[in-house]
Order: structure tokens, then sequence, then C-alpha cells
């Protein structure tokens, strides 16, 4: 039991990002919307926010749905990853998907912490297709692995645009035991 509960606390803090970065409602929060479109200069790969959003909202879905579907099917790479357009249809879509990555994540950390889940173990339906993996800790440590790489993506692209940091952002925690 206390292996698990150990696991439960690693796996939740890694999707909290409370460890060597900020947390994902910190870097998503008061991008404006003449930003949310634009692919920059200066990176290999240009993705707007809007496209890194989506992409992260949509693969986080699919994780999860692949943990607790016996019926998952798995969608087609790279279209049923990636958003159609650059930019938002609307500003409602732009906060409809952020609402979305909010309410999936904290789904995932729900069942992270379900006590009648066996967090270390197997997936009964899970085949290992493609990138996903056989356990529960696997998929749960990938959606953190995955986020945590375009959360980064994320604050670089919000660099170049100057839109970061947001201006109610404060230093983190850590920085005043320096």
């Amino acid at each position: 039991m206390a292996d698990s509960d150990a696991l439960r606390t690693l796996l939740t803090t890694q999707l909290d990002a409370t460890v060597a970065r900020r947390p994902p409602d910190e870097i998503l929060r008061a991008v404006p919307p003449e930003a949310r479109g634009v692919q920059p200069d200066g990176l290999p790969e240009a993705y707007s926010l809007w496209q890194i959003l989506e992409h992260m909202r949509i693969c986080q879905a699919d994780y999860l749905g692949y943990c607790k579907n016996p019926d998952y099917t798995l969608p087609t790479w790279p279209d049923d990853y990636w958003p159609a357009s650059v930019a938002p249809p609307s500003d409602a879509a732009w906060e409809k998907s952020l609402a979305r990555f909010q309410d999936d994540l904290q789904s995932v950390k729900q069942f992270v912490n379900d006590p009648d889940l066996e967090i270390g173990g197997p997936i009964p339906h899970a085949d290992g297709v493609a990138y996903h993996g056989t356990t529960y800790a696997s998929e749960i440590g990938a959606i953190a692995d995955h986020n945590a790489y375009h959360l980064g993506q994320f604050v670089t692209v919000r660099r170049l645009l100057g839109v970061w940091p947001p201006a109610d952002v404060d230093d983190p925690d850590w920085k005043n035991d320096l």
C-alpha cells in the first residue's frame, strides 16, 4: 500500500508540474488573442500556441481514454492529434480547449488517486499498441512527460512572441529560498 501511495504522489506531483517547472495553469493563462495563432520565426518546428494547446488536449484525452476504455481505437497520426488550423476559429474555441485541457487534467489526477485502481498494475485491455504502454503508471507518466515537453514549447513560443510571462504570474516559491 505504501508503494502505491508513493507512486500516486509522484505521478500527481508530475502532473501538477510542481517540481522543476511552472504549473500548466500559469503557463496557459492570459494569452492575448492576437498571439494565439502566430507561428513564430526562430524555431525548427514553429507551432502556434493554438496548435500546441490543442495537441496537448487531444493527446492527454487519448492517453486517459486508452487507460479507461476497453474499446479504445488508436487515432490516425498526425491528422487526429493536431488541429487543422494554425489559429483558433474563435475566442470561444480557445476557451473551450483550455477548459477541456484543465478538466481532463483534473480527471487524470482523480483517476491516479482512485483507491480502487491498482496504479502500478497492468491495464487489463492494453496491448501496448504504437506508443502506448501496458500499465497505468506508464500511461500516466507519459501524460506528465508529454505535457511537460509541450508546456516548455508553449513558454518558448510565448517568449518569442513577447507575451511571457503573464503579468499576474509571480516568481516560483522556491526562488525565495535561494
